[in-house]
């Protein structure tokens, strides 16, 4: 112990060194009690507030995945309605226009047909025309080359 109290003394320690320590011991109670457990509580508020928070924002992300996820599908589900009542839509217009088709097509060849068969009329009746005036010319010429 004497030595400790030599080192001391080479130091330029005296008995103030006492009161010294006593009122650093009551500033830091003082600062402990005052500051340091209100900084302490504060850190620790901090602390949690973050965690927390982190960890709703990983509940978060996981919420926004599956709305993603959910808004893709019904995306989907919504773009093969589409498509399907637009194919149908479009079904139903080619089946139409067939159909329409059909029947102007059946009309016109109605019509080449009937006028078909009223040309080949006329042309029967010319042809019958000219066949008995054909007997008529060849009795004429027949008369023709026997008299003269």
């Amino acid at each position: 112990m004497d030595a400790f109290v030599a080192i001391f003394q080479q130091l330029g320690a005296n008995e103030s060194l006492v009161y010294q320590f006593v009122i650093f011991v009551i500033v830091f109670l003082i600062a402990k009690f005052g500051f340091f457990n209100h900084l302490q509580k504060m850190l620790d508020t901090r602390e949690e507030k973050t965690v927390k928070l982190e960890s709703n924002a990983e509940a978060k992300f996981e919420e926004i995945n599956k709305l993603s996820a959910e808004y893709k599908d019904k995306i989907q589900t919504a773009n093969k309605e589409a498509k399907a009542k637009v194919d149908a839509g479009k079904m139903d217009i080619v089946k139409t226009e067939e159909a329409r088709y059909r029947q102007h097509e059946n009309e016109v060849n109605e019509y080449v047909e009937s006028s078909r068969s009223e040309v080949q009329k006329e042309v029967q009746a010319k042809r019958e025309e000219v066949m008995s005036e054909a007997e008529q010319l060849a009795n004429t010429l027949v008369q023709k080359i026997t008299k003269g």
